[in-house]
């Protein structure tokens, strides 16, 4: 499906800034294409586990991880991991709304054993992947690409492509 599809899909009113991504997911052929077409995206051979952002990055995510037979990794929000704290880390982030949030994950959940595949829906400024990669850094983890629905081309996307691959449905790169 070409990005104007989904585009129509997730419109929001006019004068609202966010889009109505959930609008994918309702229809299975639509959402069976979503995954289909982002998959088509990624190679394999660059991951061994799917990581996604609570909590819109959770649906294409798990269901990335589920589509290539690969585990998933939870990155939670705003201190909700229930867990001891020796075994999270967290870092916090300003995000595109300009609210800071908090994200966490469970160092015991992180493989050390194979790349993992960064899971969102958007990213605007990126500050979610940026501390998402960071923490699965600091858990011990590797990144073997970032996968979204859309990305806005910005200094730090293009720097983020570059060390990591960015694997979008909209092309984000002028030209691409």
């Amino acid at each position: 499906m070409e990005w104007e599809a989904y585009e129509e899909r997730i419109e929001s009113p006019p004068g609202e800034y966010r889009t109505d991504v959930p609008a994918i997911f309702t229809d299975a052929a639509v959402f069976d294409e979503f995954v289909s077409d982002l998959a088509g995206l990624l190679n394999p051979a660059d991951f061994d586990y799917v990581a996604g952002i609570d909590a819109m990055g959770y649906i294409p995510g798990t269901a990335l991880a589920r589509h290539f037979g690969v585990g998933f990794v939870s990155i939670r929000k705003d201190e909700k991991l229930p867990v001891r704290e020796e075994n999270r880390v967290a870092d916090s982030l300003v995000d595109y709304t300009g609210e800071e949030k908090t994200l966490e994950v469970n160092v015991e959940h992180v493989p050390e054993d194979g790349p993992v595949l960064l899971v969102d829906d958007w990213m605007e400024t990126a500050s979610q992947v940026e501390t998402a990669i960071e923490l699965l850094e600091r858990a011990g983890g590797t990144v073997g690409g970032i996968a979204v629905l859309a990305a806005a081309e910005t200094e730090t996307t293009r720097r983020l492509d570059e060390e990591y691959g960015v694997h979008s449905v909209k092309p984000f790169r002028e030209g691409a």
